[in-house]
């Protein structure tokens, strides 16, 4: 469904009816990651799952952009209730931004593999991204498509190329045509101050879930969150990277279930 959202088409899946959840999407990807939890979710729940601006088959207009502005706007156009929010990477500091900024539009929070902004724990890991870097600076998208692959897919752990077939498919097909879009002409709004220091202010019930073979950064990101947000649990799917959602679908929506229906 494609619907006109500030000065943009957006593009979201709609499944089920129920309470809703909004799913927020990685920046490797975009709402199609989230297919195996919709399949399962919508059978007691209201699942959207955007597209944000320049991913996926939304449009990325050459203006400034808030992605919060955008979901509270969908939110709108939609009538929902407060809803619950589940969000990847990107798609996880969106969800900390929203219940930061609009926390009575929140009921319960899953966090997959977060950012949060103003950590900038990847500063700390130089070296991690060199391949992601020297591919960007080439400006060789193939490249790049296949270095974010090798260090979010498969984890700086794992073996290049292990996880293969569908998966692996999927993740190209998403990250690559992302590439596309030229973000630096439609910058994103920054949450000021940033949520680092904000996290204590959430009071929505947090979930927070990683894949044991994700990225060193995001390991500290979530250890920040823990510390910061009262009575938040955390949930490990073990062999998995920065996508655990995908690699192991039967395990992450019983947990995400088990949360949402406690």
């Amino acid at each position: 469904m494609i619907i006109e959202i500030n000065g943009a088409r957006i593009h979201y899946r709609r499944e089920g009816a129920g309470f809703p959840i909004l799913m927020f999407h990685a920046g490797i990807a975009d709402s199609r990651m989230w297919q195996p939890q919709a399949d399962e979710l919508s059978e007691q729940f209201d699942v959207i799952r955007p597209d944000m601006r320049g991913f996926g088959d939304s449009e990325l207009p050459p203006r400034r952009w808030s992605p919060v502005d955008d979901v509270i706007a969908l939110i709108d156009e939609l009538g929902l209730k407060p809803a619950h929010l589940i969000g990847c990477s990107l798609g996880g500091g969106l969800a900390v931004e929203l219940a930061l900024d609009h926390p009575a539009r929140i009921s319960k929070l899953v966090l997959v593999g977060p950012s949060v902004s103003g950590a900038n724990f990847g500063k700390k890991y130089p070296e991690l991204f060199a391949e992601v870097r020297a591919a960007d600076e080439a400006k060789d998208h193939a490249a790049l498509n296949e270095a974010e692959a090798r260090l979010f897919l498969d984890g700086p752990r794992r073996t290049s190329g292990h996880v293969g077939g569908e998966l692996r498919e999927l993740f190209l097909d998403m990250n690559g045509r992302n590439m596309n879009n030229d973000f630096e002409s439609a910058p994103m709004e920054e949450l000021d101050p940033p949520a680092a220091g904000r996290l204590s202010e959430i009071t929505a019930p947090t979930l927070v879930v990683i894949g044991d073979e994700d990225i060193p950064p995001v390991f500290d990101n979530v250890e920040l969150v823990m510390d910061s947000i009262k009575g938040a649990r955390k949930a490990v799917i073990h062999d998995a990277a920065h996508l655990p959602n995908l690699e192991h679908p039967a395990e992450f929506n019983r947990i995400v279930l088990e949360f949402l229906l406690d």
